[in-house]
């Protein structure tokens, strides 16, 4: 089976116009790659090539300087040249002994011409040569890119995939999953996987192999792992084909995991029933191991997701990719996502897998990270306008207050701030919670004015502001200093209003539980405020 590599310095040998030429050192590296040939009669090199190139010359340079020679044939080898040809007659009669051990302690193949030769010749000769090999080396990646969109077509493509590319490079592929058990292609005995796995166990990163990321939607699903044996490079040609390969199976796994998406949402009357309460915790464990056998819930969140757009203006494929991008964040963090949809906003159901101590600390990670995805910025998905996220529930079957509460989220959020993020926590607005209920009723207003009234009426009265004394005097719990630094008054002055705060509000008025009443009157008067 033919395998694409790179022209080789013993490959050029063998054409006509090196017919004349002898190796005399360097024998060892033969095998040394060639991407270029140039002619160069230079005594600085290095900053000039690139690596893998053939240098002619005609050693004008360095004709009656051998340290001149030496430093030359150094830097050849210092920029991974290929080889040095050398037309030996017309200035040098011969190479000095030093260069030659140079060279052969280096593996450097040096070439000498006996006859006078055209190095216009030469270059035409194997340019033409590197570019037919360049053309082939495209033309059998792009049979080997159709022969893969056709496996794709076919059932079980995977190792279909796998045993193609090995076919192709003549070596072991391994394919190993974050989440599944590695599979080899061509099969090997027991013993061999578990030699190859515990060889990724202590070099994870491949050394001495060749690893290809498996990746899509910013998730990466696997590793692609090709195995040369001690007689075989990896060409650039064989880098291509694994890239391909695993650009193939990330498609696969793209169509499967929409498929499994696709198939989900056909199930959201079910999950309609679990929103309102219908089921019990039996019957939703029960369900969910249809999902995951593995899964075993401690607690969930549901987020309400609100767009730019009403839901039903987004096609199913959009609202299906935004849901694969989300899936692949989430379950990185310990969390299975399930999700539903109504015409207006799109529901997800976020089932902690871990600990339940770190699951806000997890989650916050999980959404700043997905909203800092790529994607979310291009029109394949919707644009997400606010996600309200619920309150953590313990049992399954109480799911409705966690989304109650994701509503409430996003409504108490569009009353009480205009917040620059668009992920919203219900377990952030601690006593604003009490204050949205009580303003259903007239009973807010009625608290709020029971304790703050004095102070409004004084305010009002005398075009002051002692009510913002009172707050400040509060948030820095009773600290006289504090309270002035922060109102930017003199002591004598803070002494004063504070006076007035007692002849108003009676001396007992930092004492608990009266302070605890005003302190939740006053933000009570900067909800109501806002909200007239």
């Amino acid at each position: 089976m033919l395998r694409m590599t790179s022209l080789t310095v013993h490959e050029v040998l063998e054409r006509d116009h090196f017919s004349h030429a002898t190796v005399i050192a360097g024998k060892g590296g033969l095998s040394r790659k060639i991407k270029w040939v140039h002619v160069m009669e230079v005594t600085s090199v290095k900053q000039l090539l690139h690596g893998q190139e053939l240098i002619l010359s005609t050693g004008f340079v360095w004709k009656d300087n051998v340290k001149v020679f030496r430093s030359i044939v150094q830097q050849l080898i210092q920029s991974k040249a290929a080889g040095l040809c050398i037309e030996i007659g017309t200035y040098m009669d011969y190479i000095p002994s030093e260069i030659i051990e140079l060279a052969d302690q280096h593996q450097f193949p040096i070439i000498v011409f006996s006859k006078e030769v055209r190095f216009v010749d030469i270059t035409q000769d194997i340019h033409s040569l590197l570019i037919a090999h360049h053309y082939q080396m495209i033309s059998d990646l792009e049979k080997f890119s159709q022969e893969l969109n056709n496996i794709l077509l076919a059932p079980g493509c995977l190792y279909k995939i796998l045993s193609y590319l090995a076919k192709k490079t003549d070596m072991q592929v391994i394919y190993n999953p974050k989440e599944a058990e590695p599979i080899f292609a061509p099969e090997v005995s027991k013993d061999k996987q578990e030699t190859f796995l515990h060889f990724l166990t202590f070099q994870p990163d491949g050394k001495g192999l060749v690893v290809q990321h498996v990746q899509a939607m910013d998730y990466h699903f696997a590793n692609l792992i090709l195995v040369p044996d001690q007689h075989t490079s990896v060409s650039d040609y064989d880098m291509l084909l694994l890239d391909r390969s695993a650009t193939a199976i990330a498609q696969f796994l793209l169509r499967e995991l929409y498929i499994e998406e696709k198939k989900r949402a056909l199930e959201t009357e079910w999950l309609y029933d679990w929103l309102e309460g219908k089921h019990s915790e039996e019957r939703i464990l029960s369900y969910l191991v249809d999902f995951d056998e593995s899964l075993i819930p401690r607690g969930l969140q549901v987020c309400t997701c609100k767009f730019t757009k009403q839901l039903d203006a987004y096609s199913s494929s959009q609202v299906t990719y935004f849901m694969l991008l989300m899936r692949s964040v989430f379950e990185q963090e310990g969390f299975f996502l399930l999700s539903l949809t109504t015409r207006h906003k799109l529901i997800i159901i976020t089932l902690n897998r871990r600990d339940e101590l770190t699951v806000m600390d997890r989650l916050r990670d999980a959404f700043e990270r997905f909203m800092k995805s790529d994607i979310l910025q291009k029109e394949t998905v919707p644009d997400v306008e606010q996600i309200g996220v619920g309150k953590h529930v313990r049992l399954l079957k109480e799911m409705h207050k966690s989304y109650e509460s994701s509503i409430e989220t996003l409504a108490m959020n569009e009353k009480l701030f205009t917040q620059s993020s668009k992920i919203i926590y219900h377990a952030d607005f601690h006593i604003y919670r009490m204050i949205y209920q009580l303003a259903k009723s007239k009973e807010l207003n009625e608290f709020m004015h029971d304790y703050l009234e004095p102070v409004l009426h004084y305010d009002e009265k005398n075009n002051s502001n002692l009510l913002n004394t009172l707050r400040v005097y509060m948030c820095c719990n009773g600290s006289k200093k504090e309270t002035a630094e922060q109102l930017f008054v003199v002591r004598q002055t803070l002494y004063h209003r504070l006076e007035k705060l007692e002849e108003l509000l009676g001396s007992d008025f930092m004492n608990s539980p009266k302070r605890q009443a005003i302190e939740f009157a006053i933000h009570a008067y900067e909800y109501l405020k806002r909200n007239v």
